[in-house]
């Protein structure tokens, strides 16, 4: 079923009385697209579950920075990277090709050899997250305001073959992208979580809204039932 998030006094205060050790430092790393583009990033290398990350277009990877760090601080390793064609990585963007940047992120933190990897991506990346985990083993998806089709890049036939837990993360009036939740939500097998934020903010500009609290929660505590499982 899906989980509305109501917000309260508690879920305000949640990273404050959360709070983690500093992050650790982090190394500028280059690895390639699965069709060989130049990609930068940064990764966080702690314990053997791992996190990749990928952004929404009109932003880069320093949208992901601050729970990169947090996560990192936890003990997870994690990696951010720059689409081609943002920022310092190469090539042209074209949207269609994205899911090859993360795929190529999938294989170059599997060379670290984690025990478990999880895909977390906001709008075009959360699509391009759910088309990698299509097409490679990933342990975990965290879906955040994303559509099923954008301009070429198509989820739509790897949803029914999606079997790793998978959390979409959406505000209830951020239209057409709270539909395309419940529709994925719908669409994928178990397990599954549907996490609902009262906002009409978009992806993870809702990191710049009292909302924080509540999806870094949601996020956090997914991670550590994926870690978890055997």
């Amino acid at each position: 079923m899906p989980r509305r998030v109501l917000l309260h006094a508690a879920a305000a205060v949640f990273l404050a009385a959360t709070a983690v050790p500093a992050a650790p430092s982090y190394s500028h790393v280059t690895f390639v697209s699965t069709d060989g583009v130049t990609l930068r990033g940064h990764l966080w290398a702690r314990g053997k579950t791992a996190v990749v990350f990928s952004h929404m277009l009109g932003t880069d990877q320093s949208i992901w920075f601050d729970l990169a760090g947090r996560l990192a601080a936890q003990g997870y390793t994690v990696l951010t990277f720059d689409f081609r064609g943002v920022g310092g990585s190469s090539g042209r963007f074209v949207i269609r090709r994205v899911s090859r940047d993360t795929l190529g992120a999938v294989r170059f933190i599997r060379e670290r050899r984690p025990s478990k990897i999880v895909l977390i991506g906001a709008s075009m990346g959360g699509t391009s997250s759910l088309v990698a985990a299509g097409e490679t083993p990933v342990d975990g998806v965290v879906v955040i305001a994303s559509g099923m089709v954008f301009q070429g890049l198509d989820a739509r036939p790897y949803l029914p073959r999606l079997r790793m837990p998978k959390l979409f993360i959406v505000g209830t009036r951020d239209a057409p992208f709270n539909e395309s939740a419940k529709t994925m939500h719908a669409r994928t097998p178990h397990p599954k979580q549907l996490l609902e934020i009262p906002t009409a903010v978009h992806g993870t500009y809702m990191f710049r809204t009292k909302h924080k609290a509540a999806i870094y929660r949601g996020i956090i505590e997914f991670l550590t039932q994926v870690s978890r499982r055997t």
